[in-house]
């Protein structure tokens, strides 16, 4: 709902009194003199519930509410593999339950927020979500493009840039600490007036670096406050993987874990290990969670359903239909003569990154093959990296890893091995040389690890250039159905699906 969105961000270039008209409506909507705004404000707790107990048949008794960054916080520490491990939990996002940044201590089952952060003064995530629609994209939406773009812009320019951004939106260093708009009136006039006569790809680069600075200092101090050795990041900030190798870059840090998809959709996750943790407590039972593990929780790809649907819609009449006695060798057979394959086989991965399951994949040596997927497939932004998808056991060939953090869902950024990243340039980023890499672990995935296992006896490259399996602005694949429909409008010159390998004729 744009209307909602433009309300929700106070998106608007001339400010209402101040205060005054905002509660005078308020007043008219409780009196029943004019209709109340839109939003989620307006509706009581009650009403809330009602909407989903009605739904679901269920007494208001079965629904337990729970606060919105301490989900955030559970699925970070819990999800984890932490085991138990004392650690420093923090969560960032945009807004939730009037917060916008908590810092909590965890151990075994144990999680104490230790302060928070109000989103009414400012939060990094809206600080960077008004600069996404500064330059003219979607807020909500489109803060990996700002992301993405930020290392091209000229290093001057940035510092530039960061200074007008820094003069208008910082951190205040209280107790508890807060992020903070430095004047009044309307963010969105704010940043306007700020990037006046700046480069747009230099208000990129400075949004990135003023998110990535702040995080760092936030981070810090939480540290030197509450202590802690391990990290562990929930909210939708964390989603920027630039910054997260800013902090997995700091000494104290020994190791770092980034909840997968990190976003609001996560905060399910966190429900669940809270949830879980109050059942146990009730029942005097010792409670045990354990570890996030692997993200491939979606539907499966079945093949009796991809059989039925190849002779339902005649696929042979169009197209190539075989059935490789070894896929995985075929498809690194196609990806070193015909550059990509689009790989739909297992079970699909919750959130949103593309882990292999349902992935759009390429040699990653062939520089050509990045014009290619975005010509025929992707129609993405120019200036957009792709990712590689690593063998775990060989990663030191191809990223700087010295902690040797965990990556299995492409959550990180790494600087990569210049001896080596000629074998994987269509999967870095060419302009700062970082690849959002995912380690692929055998256990967790061995028909995909095969995939890349084949493609390195043919091409001495342990690793394969990953993007999602879908079309620019469309969701990622999910069925059979999905999969054929997106290889039919797209360029795409092979789908291998579950068993069967379909390729254009």
């Amino acid at each position: 709902d744009s209307e909602y969105a433009r309300e929700y961000y106070g998106v608007r270039l001339q400010e209402p009194a101040a205060g005054l008209g905002k509660r005078a409506r308020k007043l008219g909507a409780r009196l029943g003199l004019i209709e109340p705004a839109r939003g989620k404000f307006t509706l009581s707790e009650s009403e809330r519930l009602g909407l989903v107990t009605g739904h679901l048949g269920l007494g208001a008794e079965r629904i337990v509410t729970l606060d919105h960054h301490t989900c955030h916080a559970a699925a970070a520490y819990f999800g984890s593999p932490f085991a138990g491990a004392s650690a420093l939990v923090l969560t960032n996002d945009n807004s939730g339950d009037g917060l916008c940044a908590t810092a909590s201590q965890a151990v075994g089952t144990t999680l104490r927020r230790q302060e928070a952060a109000p989103s009414a003064p400012g939060s990094l995530g809206s600080f960077y979500s008004f600069v996404t629609l500064v330059l003219g994209m979607k807020f909500g939406e489109h803060e990996y493009k700002v992301m993405g773009l930020a290392p091209y812009a000229p290093a001057r320019a940035v510092e530039r840039a960061t200074a007008a951004l820094g003069a208008v939106f910082g951190l205040v260093e209280e107790t508890p600490a807060r992020f903070a708009w430095r004047h009044p009136g309307g963010r969105y006039r704010l940043l306007i007036e700020s990037t006046l006569g700046l480069r747009f790809d230099a208000v990129a680069g400075a949004a990135q670096q003023v998110v990535e600075d702040l995080l760092l200092r936030w981070a810090r101090l939480m540290r030197e406050r509450y202590g802690g050795e391990r990290l562990a990041l929930g909210g939708g900030v964390f989603m920027n993987v630039k910054a997260n190798m800013r902090l997995a870059a700091e000494e104290w840090a020994r190791d770092l874990f980034v909840f997968p998809s990190c976003g609001d959709e996560s905060n399910a996750v966190g429900a669940a290990y809270l949830g879980y943790l109050d059942l146990c407590a009730r029942a005097g039972t010792a409670a045990t969670p354990v570890p996030f593990g692997p993200a491939y929780l979606g539907p499966s790809i079945d093949d009796a359903e991809v059989e039925a649907l190849v002779h339902a819609r005649d696929l042979a009449a169009r197209h190539k239909v075989s059935e490789p006695a070894q896929m995985e060798a075929r498809i690194a057979d196609l990806l070193v003569s015909d550059g990509v394959v689009a790989r739909c086989a297992g079970r699909m991965e919750f959130g949103a990154r593309a882990l292999g399951n349902r992935s759009i994949l390429a040699n990653p040596g062939d520089h050509r093959v990045v014009g290619l997927i975005n010509r025929m497939i992707k129609s993405r932004d120019f200036w957009m990296p792709f990712a590689p998808s690593v063998l775990r056991e060989r990663e030191a060939d191809y990223i700087v890893n010295p902690k040797g953090l965990a990556s299995p869902y492409m959550m990180l950024a790494f600087p990569t091995n210049p001896k080596r990243r000629d074998e994987i340039i269509a999967a870095v980023h060419p302009q700062d040389g970082t690849a959002r890499a995912h380690l692929v672990d055998e256990a967790w995935n061995p028909s995909y690890h095969r995939v890349i296992r084949e493609f390195e006896t043919r091409t001495g490259t342990d690793a394969v250039l990953n993007t999602s399996f879908n079309l620019h602005g469309e969701p990622l694949v999910g069925s059979p159905a999905d999969a054929v429909d997106t290889f039919e409008r797209s360029g795409l010159p092979h789908l291998a699906l579950g068993r069967f390998l379909i390729s254009k004729k």
